[in-house]
């Protein structure tokens, strides 16, 4: 549909999109140089986390001390994963738009926007699931990540267990799956279950049913405390010093709280957020049987949660 003069409009208002605050703040650490990892390419994703300590003890004169060796480091594993956004024009719509005095907005530009917001909607969506949507192809997300092993068995090709000094141990999360009804002492249980002397909690991320309830239990200064989410036009409130903010891709009932230095957006370089037409001009590529343009955003990455025990799940909250 095009806008053209006898339908004239100041500006473009977005009435469409959904809150995406985790995507913003996994790409404001990325933008920052933080966690985000950039990749040229490989087979697959291979994140190495540390899952067991070497002997340490006192000792005296005349003490052996032991030879054996210790395997303390292994690899998580993910395939990668690409999500498009298409850019369909047809040359008329373009052309309705063009020239100094007919121009109200630039089309292409405007798809382009679109695009783009689509695109990091449809990835908000995807990393609060568990990677088994469209057939396997979604990307893989929260559910599946912070999880304590009772519905995810395995996490990156190991299996969650209880034994100390095993792979599996150590990618164990905090998950509350009776929930019940909300107060700051189920929350503060969740947060202090996954604080690791000065690692803790930074992100708190909530309907906005469950969003309300922190703004209405907490104090005046906790609701207007300065954080990169509201730097950047998002309502947010304090909880023992981590942001709280609504998501509407989050689950109904759910509270995640996040340790954002231990949650790694995998990105491949050239496959970014990129057109793929580009080089063929600003409409994308010709479609050679009709009088129309193609074109796709395109980004080839995963969500990746190395330190999923650094995070907590709170589901059923009323």
């Amino acid at each position: 549909m095009s806008t053209t003069l006898d339908a004239k409009l100041p500006r473009i208002t977005e009435n469409f999109f959904s809150t995406n605050a985790l995507v913003q703040r996994l790409l404001q650490r990325a933008n920052g140089g933080e966690t985000t990892v950039r990749y040229e390419g490989g087979a697959e994703i291979r994140s190495a986390i540390l899952y067991n300590g070497l002997p340490a003890y006192s000792y005296g004169k005349g003490s052996t001390f032991g030879t054996s060796f210790r395997e303390f480091v292994t690899d998580l594993q993910f395939q990668w994963k690409r999500i498009a956004a298409e850019i369909n024009v047809d040359h008329m719509d373009v052309r309705k738009n063009m020239g100094s005095s007919a121009q109200i907005i630039n089309y292409v530009e405007i798809l382009g926007k679109n695009a783009i917001m689509s695109l990091k909607n449809e990835l908000g969506t995807e990393i609060f699931s568990d990677g088994t949507g469209n057939g396997g192809l979604n990307w893989d997300g929260l559910l599946n990540a912070i999880d304590d092993g009772t519905t995810y068995a395995t996490y990156g090709g190991i299996t969650r267990t209880s034994t100390t000094g095993d792979p599996g141990n150590a990618i164990k999360a905090y998950k509350n799956s009776t929930g019940g009804a909300f107060s700051f002492p189920m929350v503060n249980t969740a947060y202090g279950n996954v604080r690791f002397d000065d690692a803790k909690v930074d992100l708190i991320v909530t309907t906005q049913t469950l969003w309300n309830k922190f703004w209405e239990r907490s104090q005046p200064q906790d609701r207007n405390s300065p954080g990169s989410l509201r730097d950047v036009g998002f309502e947010t409130v304090r909880f023992n010093g981590a942001e709280v903010v609504v998501d509407s891709h989050c689950p109904s009932g759910t509270i995640f709280g996040l340790n954002t230095a231990f949650i790694e957006l995998w990105l491949m370089n050239g496959a970014d957020f990129v057109r793929r037409g580009e080089k063929f001009g600003p409409n994308g590529f010709p479609v050679y049987n009709q009088d129309a343009f193609v074109d796709q955003i395109i980004v080839y990455g995963d969500l990746i949660v190395p330190g999923p025990r650094y995070s907590f799940q709170i589901q059923n909250v009323s």
